[in-house]
């Protein structure tokens, strides 16, 4: 998987939430386009004073090959998304009570998923998404277009070790709840006000080590027609949960 290099934002609703938070960037859309729904991004982009080109099909083929740009491309100058590091992160949990809500993605590698779940997060209020730094997909542009922009406002931290900074959620008084089949139903949890909710890679679960160190293993009740669900469908269903009862 490769990491984006160049800071360039594909297709509609990408670009319209990027509009939202860059401050300077040039947009391209295809000349004597009809689409009705490139008139407010248009006015966005002039609102922020950002420069717009209106450009030729040929150009989107020679520039963007193979990309999925629906005529319409943003280049930006800021950062993909809002990436911090780790040490940042532990400092914010001491200073701030204000975090609640903390997602650990143990291994997940689809891209798609990926992009999924940041969106569920942001929707159901998630603080900060935390995935190690091996074995766990990248910020791909096909992450970025997964999320639909909301990647722009998720917080996402790259970390060494999962149970280390499992340990540091704990000594901030969070609790620690793993997905797995084997678990306690949802439905009969009183989850804490300060959570930690642990995933793991679609087919293969939550490392072992890592289960070891949840305070409680949680699933979805489901019936016997099928034994699992897609992942980025169960971390929705466990944070809409979560935002219906605290």
């Amino acid at each position: 998987m490769d990491e984006i290099k160049e800071k360039y934002i594909y297709g509609l609703n990408p670009v319209k939430e990027y509009l939202k938070i860059v401050k300077s960037g040039k947009l391209f859309i295809l000349k004597n386009s009809n689409n009705q729904k490139f008139i407010p991004i248009v006015e966005k982009a002039k609102s922020k004073n950002i420069d717009i080109e209106f450009i030729p099909l040929s150009f989107f083929s020679e520039n963007f090959p193979g990309k999925n740009h629906q005529n319409i491309v943003l280049k930006i100058d800021e950062s993909f998304n809002k990436h911090i590091d780790e040490n940042e992160l532990i400092k914010n949990l001491k200073n701030s009570d204000e975090i609640k809500k903390i997602v650990i993605l143990d291994g997940i590698k689809d891209v798609g998923n990926f992009g999924a779940i940041i969106r569920s997060s942001l929707l159901f209020g998630v603080d900060y998404l935390i995935l190690p730094k091996d074995n766990s997909t990248s910020i791909t542009e096909a992450v970025v277009r997964a999320s639909s922009g909301a990647i722009s406002y998720m917080n996402i931290v790259y970390v060494t070790n999962l149970v280390r900074i499992i340990e540091k959620f704990k000594e901030c008084g969070f609790w620690i709840y793993g997905a797995d089949r084997n678990g306690e139903s949802i439905n009969n949890i009183k989850f804490s006000e300060k959570i930690v909710i642990v995933f793991g890679e679609e087919g293969r679960g939550i490392r072992e080590l890592v289960k070891k160190n949840c305070d409680i293993i949680a699933t979805i009740p489901t019936n016997e027609k099928l034994d699992s669900l897609n992942l980025s469908v169960s971390v929705a269903i466990f944070l809409y949960q979560l935002f219906i009862n605290n």
